[in-house]
């Protein structure tokens, strides 16, 4: 559960590289990076190498606190290990992630701010210069929230599992793994998300009734009031999983964002 697979364009390079994050509501099971195969391969077509990670997630044996968290930030380090036989450039590293694969990119993209005495803590050897998040909740209250038909999010309870414990008993773990917490986190980024998640206005339900919290964060208002660069597009009633489906909105729209970032977006 702790590997990638490399893709590279035809050519020379140095190409720009984009890490990959899949969804799986905090969860990590074989097979699951699939779902960014075949934009992993359209990268390629723009002259991108893609990076597209696997690792343990919060029911996997090792996973949740704090192996979940070292898988990601380990991982997102090993390009720099690749960059050595692979002609890409790290200074152009973006990331992009569907779903909790979102959570965990807003994470590497501040995870430089924890203490380096923190069990989750990975001195960043690559930073992000960039971050795309794909119809995406990074507020870990999600993760456990009920409901309307009052099924819990995600199937189980997962936070305990990622926090390390009860969250009352693990608070501080719990503002590491709490991105909103450590605005700004200094670089670009795109906000690709359907209009049944955003904008929000409460109260109402959400992710299609999977969750109806009384209290959701304006993530971009709060980076942007924070001193962030927030793009934001929508995509009207665009279905969750449309995202890393080949040829939807949503899947258009997060390459788009991607050369947009790289200043490719006339290809």
């Amino acid at each position: 559960m702790q590997y990638g697979e490399l893709y590279l364009p035809a050519g020379d390079g140095p190409f720009p590289v984009v890490t990959f994050l899949h969804a799986g509501c905090w969860r990590s099971s074989e097979g699951m990076m699939n779902s960014y195969r075949a934009m992993s391969e359209a990268m390629t077509e723009h002259g991108i190498a893609a990076w597209n990670m696997q690792y343990r997630g919060a029911t996997s044996p090792g996973g949740g606190w704090p192996g979940t968290w070292r898988d990601i930030g380990n991982g997102f380090d090993e390009l720099q290990k690749i960059a050595q036989s692979n002609p890409i450039d790290l200074q152009q590293a973006i990331v992009v992630g569907h779903s909790s694969g979102g959570h965990y990119g807003a994470w590497l993209a501040m995870r430089s701010q924890l203490p380096p005495d923190s069990e989750i803590y990975v001195e960043p050897k690559v930073s992000p210069m960039a971050l795309i998040m794909a119809d995406a909740y990074i507020n870990p209250l999600v993760i456990d929230s009920i409901g309307d038909t009052g099924e819990i999010y995600c199937g189980e309870p997962l936070l305990e599992k990622l926090v390390g414990g009860p969250v009352k008993d693990n608070i501080d773990n719990f503002l590491q793994i709490s991105p909103l917490k450590w605005l700004p986190w200094g670089i670009p980024q795109d906000f690709v998300v359907s209009t049944y998640r955003y904008p929000v206005s409460l109260p109402r339900v959400l992710a299609q009734g999977k969750t109806s919290m009384r209290t959701v964060p304006d993530y971009p208002a709060l980076a942007v009031l924070a001193g962030d660069e927030v793009n934001v597009r929508l995509i009207s009633n665009e279905g969750h999983g449309d995202f890393v489906r080949e040829g939807s909105r949503g899947y258009d729209a997060t390459i788009s964002a991607v050369l947009r970032l790289l200043g490719k977006a006339s290809e």
